[in-house]
């Protein structure tokens, strides 16, 4: 597997313009970017190919992480 350069990745990102990191963004997680923000898209994108080399959550993580997100709209 190709490692992830992320402070490449990052100057890289930082160069693009919002059209482009949303396009970028489109690439990375096969879905249409909601958000505007430049700095907002470049750390999602960077997250997302380090999740995509390193590896994503396992399943109990992302049940544990579902369940957490749940009890905290209740307090």
């Amino acid at each position: 597997m190709i490692p992830v350069d992320v402070d490449a990745a990052v100057k890289a990102l930082n160069r693009m313009t919002v059209t482009q990191l949303r396009v970028r963004y489109g690439e990375v997680f096969g879905e249409a970017a909601r958000s505007f923000n430049k700095q907002h898209l470049v750390k999602r994108i960077v997250w997302r190919l380090q999740a995509i080399h390193d590896g994503d959550l396992s399943e109990r993580a992302r049940r544990r992480a579902h369940e957490l997100a749940n009890d905290a709209d209740l307090r």
